[in-house]
């Protein structure tokens, strides 16, 4: 667990009521050369909590304040008249969704003791996330802190996110080699019962069963190979 000290919150700076996905905010944030969302959570209008950013990596949503600090967004932030006006968009849902995140993250992490909102950085010369976050979620923390107020559970989002960098898949070439060992062993010990069984019989008809058996061998295991090539794998 890495450590983190302070939550920062954020807006996405889209128009009121207009409904934004986590992975719309992903493909913003790769545009610009990112290597993922900057964000940790991204809240909608229905204050569904949704994973972005894995939260055991730093973020990309506070320039310079990045390391030991959680970033969250809720959707919205200005105003829908075609001024783009910064605005406190939050629907009643997204309060509670906000205020519960924070205690659940306040709960996890002992080290966490600042809320702050993006704009109260030092050389942040943005209105986000459109409201005072500090006055309204710091008395959380100190909640959670006093043993006053225990996190809510949240409920799973509605299109649960795939992880950004999903494990590498076993390299296909590797897997082949590992069959093709597979193969050898079970043949090879398919040959070798052969050899136990017909000791008994005539020196010169032993050895003609065991060219023919592992003829037979080789030809299934190049049989087996062609089939892995036309198949790619």
């Amino acid at each position: 667990m890495r450590p983190v000290n302070t939550i920062v919150i954020h807006c996405s700076a889209t128009p009121e009521g207009r409904p934004v996905s986590v992975e719309t905010i992903r493909r913003w944030h790769l545009d610009r050369g990112w290597r993922d969302i900057g964000y940790h959570y991204v809240i909608d209008l229905d204050g569904n909590v949704h994973e972005g950013r894995p939260i055991g990596q730093i973020g990309a949503h506070v320039r310079g304040h990045n390391t030991g600090t959680i970033g969250i967004c809720y959707v919205g932030g200005v105003t829908n008249d075609g001024r783009l006006a910064p605005k406190d968009t939050r629907t009643p849902a997204q309060v509670e969704a906000l205020r519960s995140l924070v205690a659940e993250l306040a709960e996890t992490y002992p080290g966490i003791m600042t809320v702050k909102g993006h704009r109260d950085f030092p050389r942040v010369a943005k209105a986000c996330p459109c409201f005072d976050a500090q006055p309204e979620l710091q008395p959380v923390v100190a909640a959670v802190r006093a043993g006053r107020l225990a996190p809510r559970s949240r409920p799973e989002p509605a299109d649960p996110i795939e992880p950004a960098f999903p494990p590498d898949p076993e390299p296909n070439a590797g897997k082949s080699l590992l069959q093709s060992k597979t193969n050898l062993s079970a043949i090879g010990a398919f040959v070798t019962s052969v050899v136990t069984a017909l000791t008994s019989l005539e020196t010169w008809v032993a050895a003609l069963v065991i060219v023919i058996a592992a003829g037979f061998a080789f030809w299934i295991i190049r049989e087996r190979m062609q089939k892995a090539r036309e198949l790619g794998v």
